[in-house]
């Protein structure tokens, strides 16, 4: 058997474990783990198609199982569920990377590439279940992979420390607070970034050092929450 063969019989046979699902056309499959540096015929279009089909039946969940939420609460919460962190510790768990036809990524020494293909490989093979079989069956995956990020917590929508703390700036009548970010290290493909954040009712700054912006914001953010809830305690 060839490597390929080989390689193709081991990604059908983890797709069947985690997923509980047995591709009927294969090839679906193996677009749905290819990866650019391979081919022309990858997963982008697959990951395209699976992060809208992944939007929906998490909406749909929400929508139907918390009838009493208002729509804030119901956005927060999906995008806390399909965000990037989440959706790469699932597909880690899955060990979906292991089945990645790629050529010299070098996934292993770079976190935040590992993550971004995990999630991206997770969508893709949602995508192509959604192709080869219907969108109940998808759904149904969906639900069950899920199952642990849908009913885990007793109240939904939290809000995240940066809008937390644009709200508190909003309710004492100051500004909000300012961002600034400054890359200060790595390669494109794994970048460093220095966030900082200036509010009006503290002289000094806060800095934090992320591999992202966005988790860079919510981190400094929470440093000036913290900051407020310790004032209030004295």
């Amino acid at each position: 058997m060839s490597d390929i063969k080989i390689q193709n019989s081991k990604a059908k046979d983890l797709i069947s474990e985690v997923f509980k699902y047995d591709f009927i056309n294969i090839d679906l499959l193996v677009q749905a783990i290819t990866h650019k540096s391979i081919s022309k015929k990858n997963y982008e279009r697959l990951e395209f198609l699976g992060d809208a089909v992944l939007q929906l039946i998490i909406t749909k969940y929400l929508y139907n199982k918390y009838p009493d939420n208002p729509e804030g609460d119901l956005s927060r919460e999906k995008q806390s569920i399909v965000s990037k962190k989440i959706m790469s510790m699932i597909s880690s768990d899955m060990n979906l990377l292991s089945i990645l036809r790629s050529n010299n990524l070098k996934v292993d020494s770079n976190p935040a590439m590992m993550a971004s293909l995990s999630t991206d490989v997770m969508e893709s093979i949602i995508g192509a279940i959604f192709l080869d079989s219907n969108y109940s069956t998808c759904e149904t995956i969906v639900i069950d992979v899920f199952n642990k990020y849908l009913n885990g917590n007793i109240k939904i929508g939290k809000k995240d420390p940066k809008t937390l703390l644009q709200e508190h700036m909003q309710s004492i009548g100051k500004s909000l607070p300012i961002y600034t970010t400054i890359k200060i290290n790595g390669p494109s493909h794994d970048p460093e970034f220095k966030i900082k954040c200036s509010i009006d009712i503290f002289e000094s700054p806060e800095y934090v050092i992320s591999k992202t912006v966005q988790s860079g914001q919510q981190n400094v953010s929470q440093k000036f929450l913290d900051k407020i809830n310790d004032e209030k305690k004295i």
